[in-house]
């Protein structure tokens, strides 16, 4: 009797355990770089990277090529990838449990894999292929080695980037598998804070502006400096870090909570992704930021267009709305995967708004001065109206509207107008007025053609997160001569593709080696594409910037090394293709665009070949050089 009641005592213990944890016991996984010993992360999970979250771990190497890696749990190979970006050399095994394990960035693959996908490439005539073996052609049992760590693909130095997917192909933190080679017992560190205004009525500090605030650190608890007054709906950013024991790496933090006078408001937890969103992060984070400088803040508020599914909210889409009068309690718990904890600690005091502040605009104005801010066009002008009312008329085409300042910041005026009430072709202060840009309003879900400043641009339905205000512009540089087509604001992301149309008023005698270039501040070029028709160009981007027309004559460079091996680049378009053959037949060049190398890998290993090597090299614009030897 008292058997069978420890029996089900123990059944249900059982049962209240989660899945994966019974899953653990029965078949655990295994850390796949040298399990058992102490191992170090470069990059944990959720890690917000400038145009994707990471995606499972990055185990460190030792800063070499050639760690053994191991198949974490018993199961087969399902798919082999060999590109020159992304992933580079990497293999996919499903295990028993519906789980599947990646290993990204190997040099090798298992010998019998290696001769698998060699023997492949000869036969579809290419150096980058992806595969997808029969069940059990190569089955692996847990800590086998499957390949070599590496450095290949878009990997920034060696190491192993491994993830664990779930049977959607969702990537799951392997941080909850149990690996006892890492350790952790450091909490997340913070870098910034900052507060915006969300709505045109609202302010941070008297102004419509998004503010940083000063901290101070206490052991791993942070506060303000100073009450912060707001008033209004505003949002939360944070930026920060995890560290490791015994590594200096600076990894993303996957746990934040928000609480308001003791209620959770909101909770992000990068547990769980779906690959199919990652390019929501450009919303996930404050893109105008990452752009201006590079500092990646976590929007603590879900903004429109974010379909990410890692967030909870209690009010609204997690911003807080700031009243007169209130006092607002704010912590914010970061946690990583150890449950590590930090803690950061502020007062909002909500303040009714003062007009006249004693700060100053950081940049000279000319009269008047403008900026999109989202749905918000904010003009600046010098308070010196010599009394006469300081209106702001706005010409919208059919009216004419007023408005007065929002505030003024010493000697400038500072005027709020939102573009939902009307774009303004003109505006007029005092004695002082500008023409405006024609503004553009791009709706979400919507068809858009858009025709101006010699350029066509398409919209679909799925190419906006939320309304775009659009500035196009046509000008032929005096420095140069570049005709430069810019789309602006460059700080909005576009969630896909945009086709684009120029009509350039330049004659280009070499069409079929003139492409479109995107250009950035500092006078640097990357090819974009495009193909001509009837005297214009189209082609696709996600990205709004400066794009030029630039005409690339030059083939690629061969330069030969030793033993057929080569250094192959191109300046400008940069390298398209390669082939080489041997007497007629297709010989297999692997290529590490890093380091511009190519070199020969023959079928079976021959080390002494006879007859004529030819190998040709094609940039993007079309040009081919080629070099010939006699072996």
């Amino acid at each position: 009797m008292k058997l069978n009641k420890l029996i089900n005592i123990l059944f249900l213990f059982l049962l209240s355990l989660p899945v994966s944890v019974i899953a653990q016991n029965s078949d655990p996984y295994t850390f796949p770089i040298r399990p058992n010993k102490t191992n170090f992360l470069s990059g944990t999970m959720g890690e917000l990277r400038s145009s994707h979250f990471h995606a499972g771990i990055d185990i460190k190497t030792g800063g070499k090529i050639g760690e053994p890696v191991h198949a974490t749990k018993r199961g087969y190979i399902t798919r082999i990838k060999v590109s020159t970006v992304g992933y580079g050399n990497a293999l996919y095994m499903l295990h028993p449990d519906g789980n599947t394990s990646v290993y990204a960035h190997l040099e090798e693959f298992a010998p019998e894999i290696q001769d698998y996908v060699k023997k492949q490439q000869y036969k579809q005539q290419t150096f980058e292929i992806e595969l997808f073996p029969e069940p059990y052609q190569f089955a692996f049992k847990s800590q086998e080695v499957i390949g070599i760590s590496g450095n290949t693909g878009g990997s920034l130095g060696p190491h192993l980037h491994f993830e664990i997917r779930d049977k959607q192909q969702r990537v799951l933190n392997p941080l909850h598998y149990g690996f006892d080679e890492i350790r952790d017992n450091i909490p997340p560190i913070v870098q910034g804070f900052a507060i915006r205004p969300m709505s045109i009525s609202s302010r941070v500090s008297n102004q419509f502006e998004r503010k940083e605030i000063q901290l101070k650190r206490n052991g791993f608890n942070y506060e303000s400096r100073d009450t912060i007054s707001a008033l209004g709906e505003i949002g939360l950013e944070l930026w920060g870090h995890d560290k490791l024991n015994g590594s200096a790496n600076k990894n993303g933090i996957s746990i934040i909570e928000v609480f308001v006078n003791g209620e959770r408001y909101f909770k992000q937890d990068i547990d769980v992704m779906s690959f199919s969103l990652q390019r929501h992060i450009l919303v996930h984070y404050p893109y105008e930021v990452k752009q201006a400088r590079g500092g990646t803040f976590h929007k603590l508020y879900v903004d429109d267009g974010n379909n990410l599914k890692f967030y909870e909210t209690k009010h609204k889409n997690g911003a807080l709305n700031i009243e007169e009068g209130k006092i607002y309690d704010i912590k914010i718990y970061m946690y990583d995967p150890y449950q590590n904890k930090s803690e950061l600690n502020l007062i909002i005091r909500g303040e009714n708004q003062d007009q006249f502040l004693n700060e100053s605009i950081s940049y000279d104005i000319d009269g008047l001065d403008f900026q999109v801010e989202n749905e918000i066009l904010k003009i600046y002008t010098q308070s010196n109206c010599e009394g006469e009312k300081e209106e702001l008329n706005l010409n919208l085409g059919e009216r004419i509207e007023s408005i007065l300042p929002a505030y003024y910041l010493k000697k400038s005026a500072v005027y709020l107008w939102h573009l939902k009430n009307g774009i303004p072709k003109s505006i007029l202060n005092c004695e002082k007025g500008m023409n405006l840009p024609e503004i553009t309003e791009i709706i979400p879900k919507e068809n858009k053609e858009l025709v101006s400043n010699n350029i066509r641009i398409s919209f679909s339905p799925y190419t906006l997160f939320d309304s775009l205000y659009l500035q196009t512009s046509y000008e032929i540089k005096t420095s140069d001569s570049l005709e430069i087509f810019s789309l602006e604001p460059t700080s909005v992301p576009l969630k896909s593709n945009i086709e684009i149309e120029l009509s350039p008023q330049k004659e280009y005698p070499k069409e079929t080696k003139t492409h479109i270039y995107k250009a950035d501040d500092s006078g640097n070029f990357s090819f974009e594409g495009g193909e001509w028709k009837d005297g214009k160009i189209k082609f696709s981007t996600r990205e709004l910037a400066d794009y030029t027309l630039l005409t690339d004559s030059v083939p690629p460079l061969i330069e030969a090394k030793n033993n057929l091996n080569f250094v192959i680049k191109d300046d400008l378009s940069g390298v398209k293709s390669f082939e080489a053959h041997l007497n007629d037949e297709w010989v297999l060049m692997k290529y590490e665009p890093k380091d511009d190398l190519i070199w020969v890998d023959w079928l079976n290993n021959e080390m002494k070949k006879t007859g004529e090597f030819k190998l040709v090299v094609t940039d993007n614009a079309g040009n081919k050089s080629e070099y010939i030897t006699k072996l």
